[in-house]
């Protein structure tokens, strides 16, 4: 048998990517946009038990860039008019935003995260950007 350090080197240092999680505070959680999906209909990544345990009973304001507040979570789009914006929790449990027959990240500028090049110097430096949604509680 061949020892493993004849074959490849160990490694030295180990990169741990954590993945993106809301933060919260004692009256708001702050999500990120993951997913613009085909029909515009946003997604961010506040699960529907993060929301739960956040807001408790508390009555709630999502607040939209460009639009009024959501203030209640819908069942299905049909819960609300067509055209009207709403909130539901989608089949894998996370916030969805949309417009009932509509496209919610056209119409109110949405996007979910872009990357960008910066030149320091003679350094290229990456960075992810993610647009926020902010849900504040009430009370």
């Amino acid at each position: 048998e061949t020892p493993i350090e004849q074959i490849a080197l160990p490694a030295v240092s180990i990169q741990q990517k954590i993945a993106l999680q809301p933060s919260i505070g004692n009256n708001w959680i702050e999500g990120q946009i993951l997913f613009i999906d085909k029909f515009d209909n946003v997604i961010v990544n506040i699960t529907h038990q993060q929301f739960e345990e956040a807001a408790g009973n508390r009555p709630f304001e999502i607040n939209i860039p460009n639009s009024l507040g959501i203030y209640k979570i819908s069942k299905n789009y049909a819960d609300v008019p067509k055209g009207e914006v709403l909130a539901m929790f989608n089949a894998a449990g996370y916030l969805e935003l949309a417009v009932n027959n509509g496209k919610m990240a056209a119409l109110f500028g949405l996007r979910s995260f872009s990357s960008q090049k910066n030149t320091l110097g003679n350094i290229q430096a990456n960075a992810l950007f993610y647009q926020a949604i902010r849900i504040f509680f009430l009370n």
